[in-house]
């Protein structure tokens, strides 16, 4: 029998886009080959989460932070990429009221990266935004950027079941355990992404009237994390890395892998998918006119003696 070809790694974010779509994860995350877009960079979220990052790591204050990791405002931007600088730079004034708003007794570590083996030999990796200490317990606390449409206690009721959480506290919990710590869950941080100013004179609006409060713009909320979530979702990684596995072998064997058709006008329907395109033979994948080299976010800098299985 052939051996099967795995994957170096798995992630919180291999395992949605490939329950997602099969065909679309094998061009991602077997080809490392992603859709020209906003350079990852300038993308907001990326934005927030890098000065928080410098916050933590350095001390510079988190609005003086985004404000050095925004281009020139004479750079030469395309209308997507300005899009997302214009938002990012409007939220650099609310930023400067940003304080923790639990009783955050140290920073335990920040952007540390971990791995473990999954009990099917897979390994998983992962990047923890901040773990804290709180109420004498360890926490990780994410940087979330929220759509002003969205619902607060959705939002955190969703992120409670995300495979990503999951995995992160099953991992963090056994870590923090060796310590003496128990392990308290996920605190969100949430920077909402509301109009904190008018930028023009309207009738309802004079220039420069604040139309959202920081308090409405920037909260924290404690997800709460059923640790019978964390065991199903750990199994769930098993299971779904053996798939991962041979969709692999298939893949690279040249076996058609089929995708899911839904996706094929973008998430909103109003686009058509690069993927598409490349799945019925249009262009090739390897044009860099429309894609580039997926972004390694995981990255390890040097070997991890601490595996948990």
């Amino acid at each position: 029998m052939a051996c099967i070809q795995k994957l170096d790694y798995i992630s919180g974010s291999s395992i949605d886009d490939y329950l997602d779509d099969r065909l679309r994860w094998c061009y991602k995350w077997v080809e490392n080959r992603v859709p020209r877009h906003v350079p990852q960079a300038l993308k907001l979220g990326k934005l927030i989460h890098s000065a928080f990052e410098t916050y933590f790591k350095t001390g510079l204050p988190v609005d003086m932070a985004l404000a050095n990791l925004l281009p020139a405002e004479d750079a030469i931007l395309d209308p997507r990429e300005q899009k997302d600088v214009d938002l990012a730079r409007s939220m650099v004034e609310p930023l400067a009221f940003w304080k923790d708003q639990f009783p955050i007794e140290a920073t335990l570590e920040v952007e540390e990266p971990f791995e473990f083996y999954l009990t099917s030999g897979a390994k998983f990796r992962g990047r923890p935004d901040r773990v804290v200490k709180a109420y004498g317990k360890a926490f990780h606390m994410q940087h979330k950027t929220m759509a002003a449409g969205v619902k607060p206690d959705v939002f955190v009721m969703l992120m409670s079941e995300k495979m990503h959480e999951l995995l992160y506290a099953y991992y963090l919990r056994k870590k923090y355990a060796k310590q003496g710590l128990e392990y308290g869950g996920t605190i969100a941080n949430i920077i909402r992404k509301l109009k904190y100013r008018s930028k023009q004179v309207t009738k309802a609006e004079p220039l420069g009237k604040i139309l959202h409060t920081p308090e409405e713009m920037l909260f924290q909320n404690a997800v709460p994390i059923s640790w019978e979530s964390v065991e199903q979702a750990y199994s769930d990684a098993n299971n779904i890395s053996i798939l991962m596995d041979r969709t692999v072998e298939m893949y690279l064997g040249g076996k058609r892998i089929e995708r899911n058709r839904r996706l094929d006008g973008g998430l909103h329907g109003n686009a058509i998918d690069p993927y598409m395109l490349v799945a019925i033979g249009e262009i090739d994948l390897a044009d860099d006119t429309f894609f580039m080299d997926r972004e390694e976010t995981y990255e390890m800098e040097e070997p991890v003696e601490d595996r948990i299985g």
